[in-house]
């Protein structure tokens, strides 16, 4: 393996930290969006179990209740993810966000060493690869998808795929076996499966156009495919809940609603003039798409040596890649890629977005540049001068624009510590909701309230979200009492057909009293609402009346005989949760079971994965929550197992007898263990591959040597 040239590895090094020389060197500004408000608030929580000794196994502040462990776009089991999060909890957590900012320009920085690597095993010159590896690095995938943490982090790992999968064309070497199902593994463990979907499709044309150009044999793919299966064991403790948390979710329907999402025609413009439709003034920007989908700039040195492919045959096969990813990258813009896009499977369909093969855009048009500047006729002088010059181009236009920088340091976002810039706003929210234990919850009138996303860090329980794997059932739950249909001015923000309209209902009806069901105190927003009572740091709050408390006896339960017949009955104006709870499984026969044991419950223990309760009855009840019900909860009652029952459409149920009795409620992931086994087998196979190739040198060399000697 060639060493890197230092020069060229310093460089490659440095020029991320420049990008963002005004975010981690002198912080001014932040990497805003998803980054502030999604990545950053989910890893914040885990770090705070991980500081008071928690399983940051069940997030019980978003949904009413999740299994975050499952969620892949926590990134829970992303060893850089882990390097942030300890480097955070170093500081309590106050510098956390500094830190996932890291992950960003650190990201940023392998995938300029690992692309250079590349174009250095295509044997191209020093300069001719740092112009190709800067084009990737600082080019339009990595410069305007920012804020999406976990396809920057799956963006690191294409290039060093394609390079294994470049060493396995002549055959099968442990080595980079290994190197390879390491990369698509970490690239699933992103967190993002729309881009773990482009590292695959890349790395699968990428063996098609070896075996096209006759560089490999047919036996790549089988080498390919193998690796996918060791990569896919490797990520299994995160994979096998995943699946189990889909099939739970709306991401299970996204099939029958996510169209090919692909990256409007005009994002094209942005090759030549990346400001033409004023990306860089949002004032002025009028174009009804995300903003972030038309940057795809990556230099106009690279620019026109790619329209010179043509005449370098050597370049012709990236040129096609480049061409082919083009045609992935605008999606339903095209004629062709809707018809391939229908015919996926759909589980790959949900999970698609077309637009992330700008990744794989940008990375071949950058090898195809890279190849065509490496021209004998070219003096190193000129190739240097290109190289520096398109580093030059890309930081002056990429860094420092609304796609990936803000206003405002690391320390004025919101955290553990602080709401809107202070921590005494924080402090008033958390007061009004810590009058009881558990807290009463917080609900949202809108969409684009931070606690919406924020609660389990800001200590802010919700059965609100903006998750894709909300729960089915709560989806159905929150359609009784919220807005279906978004407002004009929310389109106008996210566009209709926006994902977060799916997962993300705002209330709409502050007297439902399933509201109050479900131990809400309060509905904010960040427009007024009528009949609020109070208002913090922008908030306007509305004060529910009487709120249940999370786990309450009900006199009655109805026995439900399924989902359509518990959301009929929950719909109907008559429903009071205070006087029926609706059970489906319950045993105690078809009609409704009255007149049951009345009492007390106080909650001993409440944490993530732990509940104690100690209930007192005068005859035998029923306990209806307002905790989730999910695969793995378990419950006991006096020591003795007790089948928790769904409650309410989305809830945790239970008999309990007459008397005292103490109730046992934990949580402990389905099949965990053995997945974890599985992954760890698996790892251990992937490290004997990457060693055993050494060994075999080490024992060989004194073997030479004797044979020399006689």
């Amino acid at each position: 393996m060639p060493r890197l040239p230092l020069a060229a590895r310093l460089w490659l090094i440095f020029q991320p930290i420049l990008f963002y020389w005004d975010v981690l060197v002198r912080p001014t500004a932040h990497i805003p969006y998803d980054l502030e408000s999604y990545h950053y608030p989910t890893l914040a929580w885990i770090a705070a179990c991980i500081r008071h000794h928690q399983w940051p196994f069940w997030d019980p502040s978003t949904y009413a209740g999740m299994p975050i462990h499952a969620d892949i776009q926590a990134q829970m089991f992303y060893p850089p993810a882990w390097l942030a999060i300890a480097i955070g909890n170093l500081t309590g957590g106050r510098a956390l966000f500094y830190w996932v900012e890291w992950l960003v320009a650190a990201h940023m920085i392998l995938a300029g060493l690992f692309t250079f690597l590349l174009l250095r095993r295509l044997n191209l010159s020093t300069p001719a690869a740092l112009l190709g590896s800067t084009a990737y690095q600082l080019g339009g995938f990595f410069a305007s998808q920012a804020c999406h943490l976990g396809a920057i982090c799956a963006g690191a790992w294409l290039p060093l795929a394609i390079l294994a999968a470049y060493e396995l064309r002549r055959g099968f070497r442990a080595p980079w076996f290994a190197a390879l199902a390491t990369a698509v593994a970490l690239s699933i463990l992103s967190g993002y499966a729309a881009t773990a979907i482009v590292v695959a499709g890349a790395l699968i044309l990428f063996a098609l156009a070896l075996i096209a150009w006759r560089e490999a044999s047919w036996r790549i793919l089988p080498l390919i495919l193998a690796a996918f299966v060791l990569a896919a064991l490797i990520c299994a403790v995160q994979l096998i809940p995943l699946i189990r948390l889909t099939s739970w979710s709306i991401a299970s329907l996204r099939s029958q609603w996510l169209t090919a999402w692909g990256a409007p025609l005009e994002s094209l413009v942005s090759l030549v003039s990346p400001d033409h439709y004023h990306l860089f003034d949002l004032a002025r920007y009028r174009l009804p798409y995300n903003f972030t989908l038309l940057y795809i700039y990556c230099g106009i040195a690279p620019l026109i040596l790619l329209l010179l492919s043509p005449f370098r045959r050597r370049a012709w096969m990236f040129a096609a890649l480049t061409v082919v990813s083009a045609v992935w990258m605008l999606g339903e813009h095209t004629p062709v890629y809707g018809l391939v896009f229908g015919a996926l499977p759909a589980l790959v369909r949900g999970a698609s977005y077309a637009w992330y093969a700008m990744m794989a855009f940008c990375l071949f048009a950058g090898i195809t540049a890279a190849i065509v500047a490496d021209d004998k006729r070219l003096s190193p002088a000129v190739l240097w001068t290109l190289a520096l010059l398109t580093s030059f181009d890309l930081l002056h236009a990429g860094r420092n624009r609304p796609m990936n920088t803000a206003p405002g340091s690391y320390a004025v976002a919101n955290s553990e510590d602080r709401y809107a810039g202070s921590p005494e706003n924080l402090r008033q929210l958390q007061a009004l909701v810590n009058v009881s234990t558990p807290p009463l919850r917080i609900d949202y009138a809108d969409l684009w309230a931070p606690g919406v996303i924020m609660g389990g860090m800001l200590r802010l329980p919700t059965t609100d979200g903006n998750i894709p794997f909300m729960p089915r059932r709560m989806f159905l739950l929150r359609q009784l009492f919220c807005a279906t249909e978004p407002s004009p001015a929310d389109v106008a923000i996210a566009g209709r057909e926006s994902p977060i309209f799916r997962r993300n209902l705002p209330v709409n009806r502050l007297h439902s009293p399933l509201l109050r069901m479900q131990n809400v105190g309060f509905v904010a927003s960040t427009a007024s609402l009528p009949g609020a009572t109070e208002s913090i740091a922008g908030l306007s709050l509305y004060r529910v009346p009487n709120p249940l408390p999370r786990f309450y006896l009900v006199p009655t339960v109805r026995p439900s005989s399924g989902p359509d017949q518990t959301f009929e009955w929950l719909a109907n104006p008559s429903f009071l949760p205070e006087a029926e709870a609706i059970v489906e499984g319950f045993t105690g026969g078809s009609g409704a079971s009255k007149n049951l044991g009345a009492g007390s419950v106080h909650t001993r223990l409440y944490e993530p994965d732990r509940v104690e309760l100690d209930v007192q009855t005068n005859a035998e009840g029923f306990l209806a929550t307002s905790e989730a019900w999910y695969p793995g909860w378990q419950a006991t009652v006096n020591g003795h197992p007790q089948p928790l029952l769904l409650t309410n459409g989305v809830f945790r149920g239970l008999s309990v007898p007459s008397g005292s009795s103490l109730v046992v409620m934990t949580y402990q992931p389905v099949d965990l263990k053995a997945s974890a086994a599985l992954s760890l087998i698996a790892i251990a196979f992937t490290i004997g591959c990457a060693f055993s190739s050494r060994h075999v040198k080490r024992r060989a060399q004194p073997a030479a040597r004797e044979s020399e000697a006689s």
